[in-house]
């Protein structure tokens, strides 16, 4: 067999040997892999606004270090990205300025400059700048250091955005000028022009702010008459309120305390009489008590008189609580808080935990029945008034039941038991807060202080001008009295003489 035979029974002795396991791999299919079920996840970061809120209030305070290096004299200073005043109208308004009588720094930047607001989302709908009113005007005074008077003018495209007029003057001594009705005048005559605006402010700015009283002191007379006339028409409006105020709490508080005097009258009627002395004079004091509360309640005009009434039921209960304790053989108690549930319920000898709605749990003193619906884990009874057709728990009433509330948590004597929800505390003062505020000696405070303003600014006027004939330093140690701190502040802030601050 030639060789070229030999190679070909060869490979088909190959052929046949290894034919079975290409078989078999054919007959078996190769597996498909599965697609990974495993998701991607993804993590929401919430942003951080305190943080962005730190890094543009540092932003701010930046900035307003730069603008405050720009105003080391007086005049003006405009931020090259506000495009509303031309050069001609700044070189004006820098020459009124440093000619005013009194020293004017008027910076104008964008509000964007100074805003805190997060940027990128509609998180409000008003531009947040890094401090509020005439505080902007104080901050560039604060990095300044010298007293005058110092605006700021925040550029933006509406009230809304940040745009504003803010002024204050600074000075310890000197006179007083119309800088808050300076920047009134110039937002009502001229907004939204800049260059008018900042030149009425100018004007009217450098105009001393004379007391009152001396173009009034030929009219006093007339005056003292309209304060008289004054006075008694907001004392009668005064009382006219609050009796309105009373009669609404009288409403709602009389019916209650006519059906607790019934039920007690009933109560006491319904006991045997004895004759053990003690007993009868424990039982003849709550009569007593129940009687002059029914009197009172006839008469009532207001809450002083229903408060009377709630503590007179207060002491006809405990006096009950003492009845029962002598019939029993034991020691009177000693007096303790109404029930707070219930103050009908009578005084209270134990205590649980309690949390009004929306509030944090607090100790609350409960009497022996409703001690043992909480021990037997039930609601206890607790007082419902109805107003405007609807029951409510009786704390809901901080202001109609507020009356009834301080009688029962006082102790007669001057002594009070304290109440243990503070909103309904907090509801009574501010509902006798409001009177107080229109009595017209409340009134008449907030006008005294301006009065007392005018005159200092009255003294220190006179002051300066007997020493007008020394040199013109006195002025400069006026304007200079600040020293600065490394900072880029001053060391101290002198008194603010007048202020103003409005959008527009």
């Amino acid at each position: 067999m030639n060789r070229c035979a030999r190679l070909l029974v060869a490979a088909a002795v190959i052929a046949v040997a290894t034919l079975p396991g290409l078989a078999a791999q054919a007959a078996t299919p190769s597996p498909t892999p599965t697609p990974s079920k495993t998701r991607p996840t993804y993590r929401y970061t919430p942003p951080d606004l305190a943080g962005e809120r730190k890094l543009a209030q540092a932003k701010a305070a930046q900035y307003m270090n730069g603008v405050a290096a720009k105003l080391g004299e007086p005049g003006i200073w405009v931020d090259p990205e506000v495009k509303s005043l031309d050069k001609t109208e700044i070189a004006e308004l820098d020459r009124a300025a440093k000619a005013a009588r009194v020293p004017i720094r008027i910076a104008v930047f964008p509000a964007s400059e100074i805003s805190i607001s997060p940027s990128g989302t509609m998180s409000t709908y008003k531009t947040n700048l890094a401090w509020k009113g005439e505080e902007i005007a104080d901050q560039l005074y604060d990095r300044v250091g010298v007293e005058g008077v110092y605006v700021v003018l925040t550029h933006a495209r509406s009230e809304t955005a940040g745009r504003g007029l803010h002024a204050v003057q600074r000075a310890d001594k000197g006179p007083t000028y119309h800088v808050e009705s300076a920047v009134d005048q110039a937002v009502d005559c001229c907004s939204p022009y800049y260059d008018e605006m900042l030149a009425k402010f100018i004007e009217r700015a450098q105009q001393v702010d004379q007391p009152f009283y001396v173009d009034a002191a030929p009219y006093a007379g007339g005056v003292a008459g309209l304060v008289a006339l004054w006075w008694g028409v907001t004392a009668f409006g005064a009382r006219r309120v609050r009796r309105a105020d009373e009669q609404r709490n009288l409403e709602v508080v009389r019916p209650v305390l006519n059906l607790e005097i019934i039920a007690l009258s009933e109560r006491i009627a319904a006991r045997q009489v004895t004759a053990e002395p003690q007993q009868s004079k424990l039982l003849r004091d709550v009569l007593d008590t129940i009687e002059k509360a029914r009197q009172r309640l006839d008469a009532a005009e207001g809450d002083s008189d229903t408060e009377a009434v709630a503590t007179l039921l207060g002491s006809a209960r405990y006096g009950l609580a003492c009845l029962d304790a002598v019939r029993a053989g034991r020691p009177m108690p000693e007096p303790t808080p109404p029930c707070f549930f219930d103050p009908r319920h009578g005084p209270s000898t134990a205590e649980t935990d309690w949390a009004p709605e929306g509030g944090s749990t607090r100790k609350v003193e409960i009497c022996t029945t409703c001690a043992a619906r909480v021990a037997a884990r039930q609601e206890p009874a607790v007082m419902m008034v109805t107003v405007r057709n609807t029951p409510r728990p009786y704390w809901t009433l901080g202001e109609e039941l507020g009356s009834y509330i301080d009688g029962y948590w006082s102790q007669g004597d001057g002594r009070r038991w304290r109440y243990p929800d503070d909103e309904v505390r907090r509801a009574g003062d501010r509902m006798r807060a409001r009177w107080r505020a229109r009595r017209p000696g409340a009134r008449m405070t907030s006008f005294t202080d301006d009065v007392g303003d005018a005159f200092d600014g009255w003294v220190s006027t006179s002051g300066s001008s007997n020493n007008s004939g020394s040199s013109g330093s006195s002025r400069r140690r006026s304007y200079s009295s600040r020293t600065r701190s490394s900072g880029g502040g001053s060391s101290r802030r002198s008194s603010r003489r007048s202020g103003g601050s409005r959008g527009f």
